[in-house]
């Protein structure tokens, strides 16, 4: 009967150990996910900047991810009214994007940032970097990073996304061509003229994106 009680007791004990062993990993591995998770933010432009490079002969920007990493645009997600879209950009169910992050926020909200190409007034070729929001794994609404290309001017957007759902958006046009009194180009300027205008959101708790 003794020796029951101590082998039971060492049994016991030894699931104890077990079951500690096995909360503090799922704690570390908890605090690893978090971290991770916080190591993301902020999220800015120039995480993205690995995914594209610039050909200075085309004027172009390409996005460097392989053909298997494209999807297609769903219905219900060229159906959401784009959000700060100054260019009025027109994504269709056959404009293909790729996904380049996730981003956590606090349960159960999260966001996509998505790249894709559009193509612009006289046929510019535009580089698109997008934020889309989740709710329950439902998208709930959209907003426009980044949108960069050149025609006679030069426009493109720089963007901070902070871990406490605040977006900031500088978006810059810079001029460096002369022209004529009858508009046509005569040359380039010593010192462009640089337009650079802010404007901040807030992702709030139920998906949508609220200008402030």
């Amino acid at each position: 009967m003794k020796y029951f009680m101590i082998s039971t007791a060492i049994f016991l004990f030894s699931c104890a150990q077990s079951n500690e062993k096995i909360e503090t990993h799922q704690e570390n591995i908890t605090l690893q996910k978090l971290h991770k998770i916080n190591d993301r933010f902020p999220y800015t432009d120039e995480d993205v900047r690995q995914f594209y490079t610039y050909d200075t002969e085309t004027g172009l920007y390409e996005v460097n991810v392989s053909n298997s990493q494209w999807t297609s645009f769903k219905l219900n997600e060229v159906a959401i009214p784009l959000k700060e879209n100054d260019f009025d950009l027109q994504p269709t169910v056959d404009t293909k994007y790729t996904v380049l992050e996730t981003l956590a926020f606090s349960s159960p909200l999260s966001c996509k940032v998505i790249m894709y190409n559009t193509i612009g007034d006289n046929d510019t070729e535009v580089l698109n970097v997008q934020l889309n929001s989740y709710l329950n794994g439902n998208l709930k609404d959209q907003l426009l990073l980044d949108s960069r290309f050149t025609f006679e001017t030069e426009y493109f957007r720089t963007f901070e996304i902070q871990e406490d759902q605040k977006i900031t958006i500088h978006k810059f046009s810079v001029n460096n061509l002369e022209f004529n009194d009858v508009g046509d180009i005569v040359g380039e300027k010593e010192v462009s003229d640089t337009l650079k205008v802010t404007v901040d959101y807030k992702l709030m708790n139920d998906g949508i994106f609220k200008k402030l």
